[in-house]
């Protein structure tokens, strides 16, 4: 009986290895060799209100509308406009009735059935560098801690995730990055303490200040690409903004917000055409990049504005 009963568990144990294994190989992650040394930055502003894209406000920004970008002050968030939901949809490429972040607080998320756009990255090649560097602690704490492979979970000001991003993306400190991805939230804070207007003056003055932060890292950008590396510059929001809230989801200058795209040589999709929503981010990044996955192609809500 002892000997039936070793069997029957080591035949159990055998069946679960193949299985396992299966599993991980199921997904045939592919790479293009043509896209491999492809890198992107990915700059996050949290409540970026669409009407706030004005030359005296965001002169930077303003001024990408005239290169090589999609450009869309009518990017489509998500049916709950915090940000929880909505950095999740972009980092996942999929919905929230997929991911299952409601709230702020992660309750009871699906993260591990529909991880980040980093997994990928990292199945594909381990020895791509990635990085995120959040003022908003619950999108390292919640997202990409464990799969990133530098995602400080310290509270840190916007001053200091730009002081970061650079010592990252000029000395290679702590890690040489290939993809960064990054969160600015003084705005979305100057939109709840002051309000998320264009004539409000605290808010104002918050955009003009991550205006030049975001200028000065399309610098360094441009100086990598001057070296020969290939690079995709993306900015994106959660929400917009109402008064000191952006709860109520019907509202348009809430519930749309902005989305651009910039490469020296890359046709995007035209913005005038197509509406971006939050999950194209994920997409547009795996597809830069030249990584194709089954698993996140059959489960992605979104597509990419690169065109073929």
């Amino acid at each position: 009986m002892l000997k039936i009963k070793l069997h029957i568990s080591l035949f159990i144990v055998a069946i679960c290895l193949f299985s396992c294994d299966s599993k991980e190989k199921d997904d045939d992650i592919t790479t293009d060799p043509l896209k491999s040394d492809r890198k992107a930055l990915i700059i996050g502003i949290d409540g970026f209100r669409s009407d706030i894209m004005q030359e005296s406000i965001t002169p930077f920004i303003y001024s990408l509308q005239h290169e090589n970008v999609y450009y869309n002050l009518a990017h489509i968030t998500e049916e709950i406009t915090y940000s929880g939901p909505n950095w999740s949809s972009m980092l996942t490429g999929v919905h929230l009735n997929k991911h299952n972040v409601t709230n702020n607080a992660f309750d009871n998320n699906n993260l591990n059935d529909y991880p980040p756009f980093f997994e990928y990255i990292e199945r594909a090649d381990s020895d791509i560098n990635t990085g995120s560097i959040v003022n908003w602690t619950p999108i390292n704490s919640y997202v990409l801690s464990n799969i990133s492979d530098h995602a400080p979970l310290e509270a840190m000001n916007d001053a200091t995730v730009f002081e970061n991003a650079y010592k990252m993306l000029v000395d290679g400190d702590p890690i040489d990055v290939d993809v960064l991805f990054l969160q600015f939230d003084e705005l979305d804070g100057a939109g709840h303490a002051y309000g998320f207007s264009p004539l409000i003056e605290g808010y104002i003055n918050t955009a003009n200040t991550i205006d030049s932060y975001v200028a000065d890292l399309f610098d360094i950008i441009e100086s990598k690409r001057a070296n020969g590396e290939d690079w995709i510059y993306m900015i994106i929001s959660d929400h917009g903004g109402e008064g000191t809230s952006h709860g109520d989801a019907t509202h348009p200058d809430i519930n749309t917000t902005i989305f651009v795209a910039e490469h020296p040589s890359l046709q995007f999709s035209a913005d005038c055409c197509y509406i971006s929503n939050q999950t194209d981010l994920a997409t547009t990044v795996l597809d830069f990049m030249g990584i194709s996955s089954p698993e996140f192609n059959n489960n992605t809500d979104g597509v990419s504005i690169i065109e073929q």
